[in-house]
């Protein structure tokens, strides 16, 4: 028997707010969206299922993300390590030497951790990366959808061969639960040319989407462009690089990436803090997708993405959380009320709520499941209670504002999902 979701609002996203609106679904499908009089006069023995003073609307797509640092803020004070950075390099160091004082045995509870998170905030699919392989373990259950993108990361030969035979064989294994395999680069100044070329091989010859960390900060434009500052007189040193410094390239992130054949309409560029005009209408022709983390680079202080710019080009648009180590949160609620306040006009509450949803699911490559409501789609939504307000406006003003994750529920496939009822024998 067909079922019909109904609520005070319905956010399609692809369309028009609907008053009074309702979703109508049968065999794991939506079969039509429109108003509640108009689809239950179309389907008057449909089973109601209403959910009141609230807002129906996909659900949120963080699409990247490091879960495996989800519980990076505790072990960094643990080491000693968890004031403010001094830079963006001196950020770096510490996440390093953060990681390395772990056992590895932590980081599959800190991927479940983050996944529970995220079930508890409104998310339903990830693109998440992941430098620690045998944690992948930890999505095997879990009913996020989306990707993981095994980071390739590093200049010394040897290492490089081994990270790329292990990627090639996980992919050859297949997904972890939900999630299909991809591959991230990690940045243009932590991966040698040849290594980059050869991610994007391993990525074209497989058929991988490509993620990487791209114009985050302006120490990498400068690293780019001539081989010098911070991340040349920090960071190679700091990480045993020594030797490895490449000559001056005067090249752009952007450059560096193309030239290394991973520029193409399904790479996922994420942060693109320092991209000049040039860039975002190579971005735009290309075709590919921007994933915004604004709490990140506030936390970083590396500046802000040139938003309206980006909006004006076309470019689709996502947000990511990026990960606990330069958040305060997974929530992709609260990264679009920090979006909405830090972006001001370029970023009006429509926007937030498209990029958030399927904007997010349109860089992950997962738009005809999920991300919007319409005829075909998977049943996939979240239900946020609404306050006393009248008019659409007010509604959307109220839930980019930062408190509607106050008051999520969660359905995936029909059924509400719970952030502490799926199965992780190793969660605590």
């Amino acid at each position: 028997m067909a079922t019909l979701y109904t609520s005070r609002l319905l956010l399609p996203i692809n369309r028009a707010p609907i008053e009074n609106g309702a979703l109508l679904v049968d065999k794991g499908r939506i079969l039509g969206v429109g108003s509640s009089e108009r689809m239950m006069a179309g389907c008057p023995d449909a089973h109601v299922i209403d959910f009141g003073d609230a807002a129906l609307l996909p659900p949120m797509v963080n699409a990247h993300t490091h879960l495996e640092l989800t519980r990076f803020p505790g072990w960094a004070e643990r080491a000693g390590m968890s004031g403010p950075p001094a830079s963006f390099v001196d950020w770096i160091q510490r996440l390093i030497s953060v990681k390395r004082g772990r056992p590895t045995d932590e980081f599959a509870p800190s991927i479940a951790a983050g996944i529970s998170a995220c079930l508890a905030s409104g998310t339903a699919a990830i693109g998440d990366v992941l430098s620690y392989f045998p944690a992948r373990s930890a999505y095997a259950t879990a009913p996020l959808r989306g990707r993981i993108f095994y980071e390739a990361l590093g200049r010394e030969p040897a290492k490089c061969r081994w990270m790329l035979e292990a990627i090639d064989q996980m992919v050859e294994e297949g997904g972890a639960g939900w999630l299909s395999p991809a591959i991230s680069p990690h940045s243009p100044y932590s991966l040698s040319d040849t290594f980059l070329q050869q991610s994007c091989n391993l990525a074209r010859r497989q058929g991988l989407q490509i993620m990487i960390h791209l114009a985050e900060s302006a120490e990498e434009v400068t690293f780019l462009k001539d081989s010098s500052g911070p991340i040349a007189e920090q960071l190679f040193p700091f990480v045993d690089w020594r030797g490895m410094l490449p000559p001056p390239a005067n090249i752009t992130p952007l450059e560096y990436l193309e030239h290394a054949g991973g520029l193409t309409a399904s790479t996922v560029l994420v942060h693109g803090v320092q991209l000049t005009d040039a860039e975002i209408a190579r971005i735009a022709e290309v075709g590919c997708s921007l994933v915004l983390c604004p709490r990140s680079n506030a936390r970083l202080e590396v500046g802000k993405a040139p938003l309206q710019k980006l909006r004006d080009a076309g470019i689709n648009l996502a947000f990511g959380t990026d990960s606990m180590a330069s958040a305060d949160s997974l929530s992709m609620w609260d990264e679009i009320a920090f979006a909405r306040e830090g972006f001001g006009e370029a970023a009006d509450p429509h926007f937030l709520l498209e990029a958030a949803t399927r904007g997010g699911a349109r860089a992950l490559g997962i738009d005809g499941e999920l991300g919007t409501f319409a005829p075909g789609y998977g049943i996939h939504f979240q239900v946020v209670r609404l306050p006393e307000l009248d008019g659409i406006a007010p509604i959307l003003d109220h839930l980019t504002s930062g408190v509607a994750d106050e008051a999520v529920r969660l359905f995936l496939d029909g059924e509400e999902v719970h952030a502490d009822s799926w199965d992780y024998s190793g969660h605590d």
